[in-house]
This record gives C-alpha cells, structure tokens and sequence, in this order.
C-alpha cells in the first residue's frame, strides 16, 4: 500500500476547475481545505468520497462550522498528516 498525497485547496471548487479533476485523487489521499476552500465545503465533499479535512483555524476565522463528514484539524494534527503523506500538492 502506497502511502496517500496530500491536497490542500485554499479557494472554492470552482477556481479550479480548469487545473483540476476528482480523478487525479488516488484511493487513499486526502483533501484538506483551507482558507476560502472552506466556504464551499459540500462542494469539495460532492466531488471527492476522499478523506477530507478542514483547518480549524480557517473555519473559526469564517464563522463556518465543518459537515459531520469533515474532519477539523488543529496545527499539530495537520504537520501529523503532512507527515503521513508521501507528498504534498498545494492547489
């Protein structure tokens, strides 16, 4: 088993999508939104059965609280995943 990449979005799903496509997220990686990717977090979860994660901070400072099926990420948790990561790609 490979280990999983990690994705970290900052802004909403449809910036990306001209760059990016579901089908680029490998079985086990994970999608972890930060900043504005936070506003439209069903979105991120319609497109992706993936992990996804949310920075705690990020949804705090947006007044957002996180789907039932997003898991909220403090700092240590989050350098904890990059850690778990074979590689990171920022969005």
């Amino acid at each position: 088993m490979s280990l999983p990449t990690l994705h970290i979005f900052s802004k909403p799903v449809s910036y990306y999508k001209a760059a990016f496509d579901a089908s680029l997220l490998g079985e086990q990686d994970v999608l972890l939104l930060t900043r504005d990717a936070c506003y439209d977090q069903r979105a991120w979860c319609a497109l992706s059965a993936n992990r996804t994660c949310m920075l705690s901070v990020c949804a705090l400072a947006r007044g957002i609280n996180a789907l039932d099926n997003i898991e909220l990420l403090d700092d240590q948790q989050w350098i904890t995943l990059v850690e778990q990561c074979q590689k990171t790609i920022t969005w």
